[in-house]
């Protein structure tokens, strides 16, 4: 079928994955093999791009790429001259749970978990898939719900590895009770958004909750943060002991810990007592990081660019909903961040990336946490492409036993990998702002279906494109 012109071949191939059937299964039989011709690919790793390749979908893997051509009866083939082909994004650090307007203090006085679910189904839609991001690690929020109606194909949005409820010691970053309370009275709490965690035992038993319901792996409020009201960034939250009680369980059930901290004492506590994945720490020192670099892909640094650099860079960015204190405290990251980012480069301590940004106007620009990488923290392109794809794939699968997806690769272009795919007009390896020029997005394929397609002609009945919801921000 290689004679057939670039719309008759588009418009095969959304025929084949877009007869959205009611499982994956069906979808599997049904579905003709999809034969991607004449791709420039970008593998989530290579710098460089595998020039002219072809790559072979069938049904939701991908099971061939090769320079040479790929015979395969009755594939419908997509001429591909002149695109680029990537894997879907990852977002290493979203709080899908906390898409309400005030944030984390939402759930205190204004909204209740029903109305945060439905933000959150229509954010992962419309802010994450829709635009290319077609895996999510939701690191702080009882998304456990989300991550199986998605997972189920129940919901719509890309595919979500969830910490459930983070833990957080009282007065620590995941308290978000009111200041004169006397008992427990935080519903975000109560709805296990967060668990409340003051020993040994208490780090046990909340583990132990949060993977018997469906958490992937643990979040570790260990330091201080900006978005809390009580908690200065310079505490050491987490206790060594509660630190380990962390790790000892999430080793027993075969997946790792995450954790939120910004300066030395909780790093190296972290790092003592065996956490693999650390966000923030954009006041650490160059120690530090040397011994991050010194364990290779034993652990992991996730940047959060945007927030810390453009929201955090002055007090007057800061988001609205921030108090005085909070603002004071998010100069001070924001001073740290540019410096921290430096030197992790410059010591190849093993990164990810992922927005940290929740909340109308915040979500809805997540990608812009990509370009910040480059723009402004001066990080090369092609570094945190790998970032958002290829790396990300492997961190997903520590959570081992866990994992909601265990069968094939993520974040790659590559044999064995799930058909997770986005085309370009262009290559957005070289130049890392095509990604927010929606128009260059033309295919945004997850699981081996096609989400949105704009490579056949507007009048065409496969024509499909993409998010047609409008920002909204402009209903405020």
């Amino acid at each position: 079928m290689s004679g057939l012109n670039m719309s008759l071949c588009s418009t095969a191939i959304v025929a084949a994955v877009l007869s959205f059937s009611t499982s994956a299964q069906a979808q599997d039989q049904e579905a003709p093999p999809i034969l991607f011709t004449n791709i420039n690919v970008f593998d989530g790793f290579n710098p460089d791009l595998i020039m002219n390749a072809n790559v072979l979908v069938e049904g939701n893997v991908i099971t061939q790429v090769s320079t040479d051509p790929i015979e395969v009866d009755g594939a419908f083939e997509v001429d591909g001259t002149g695109k680029t082909m990537t894997p879907g994004l990852v977002d290493m650090h979203t709080h899908i749970m906390f898409e309400t307007p005030e944030g984390t203090n939402s759930y205190q006085d204004e909204w209740d978990f029903g109305g945060g679910g439905a933000m959150a189904a229509q954010a992962i839609r419309e802010n994450y898939l829709m635009k290319g991001i077609t895996t999510i690690r939701d690191i702080a929020g009882n998304s456990r719900g989300v991550a199986r109606a998605v997972q189920r194909g129940l919901l719509i949005g890309p595919r979500v590895y969830t910490s459930g409820g983070v833990l957080s010691h009282t007065g620590g970053h995941g308290d978000w009770g009111d200041r004169n309370d006397l008992t427990a009275s935080d519903y975000g709490e109560i709805v296990q958004n967060s668990f409340k965690v003051d020993s040994r035992d208490d780090v046990i038993k909340a583990s132990r909750r949060n993977y018997r319901n469906g958490a992937h792996f643990t979040k570790l409020m260990a330091g201080g943060g900006v978005a809390s009201r009580f908690d200065p960034l310079e505490i050491s939250a987490a206790t060594q002991e509660e630190v380990e009680a962390a790790v000892e369980i999430a080793e027993n059930y075969g997946t790792y810990v995450a954790v939120h901290a910004y300066h030395d004492t909780s790093y190296q506590r972290a790092l003592d007592a065996g956490v693999r994945s650390f966000e923030h720490g954009f006041l650490v020192s160059e120690d530090i990081v040397k011994q991050m670099a010194a364990k290779g892909e034993e652990v992991v640094w996730s940047f959060q660019c945007y927030m810390s650099i453009n929201s955090f860079g002055s007090y007057e960015t800061m988001p609205d909903f921030f108090t005085h204190e909070q603002k004071l405290k998010g100069v001070a990251v924001g001073e740290g961040a540019r410096n921290a980012a430096k030197m992790m480069l410059e010591n190849d301590v093993f990164m990810t990336g992922g927005a940290d940004m929740f909340g109308p106007g915040l979500s809805e620009i997540a990608k812009e946490d990509i370009t910040c990488k480059v723009n402004e923290a001066g990080y090369p392109s092609a570094h945190v492409w790998k970032m958002h794809t290829g790396n990300a794939g492997k961190v997903l699968k520590w959570s081992g036993p866990l994992d909601p997806y265990p069968t094939y690769a993520i974040g790659t272009i590559a044999p064995d990998s799930y058909a997770d795919i986005l085309i370009w007009d262009g290559n957005p390896v070289e130049n890392i702002d095509m990604i927010l020029d929606e128009s260059k997005l033309q295919l945004i394929m997850k699981d081996g279906r096609a989400y949105k397609n704009t490579l056949v002609d507007t009048d065409s009945i496969m024509y499909r494109p993409g998010s047609t919801r409008a920002s909204i921000t402009q209903y405020q």
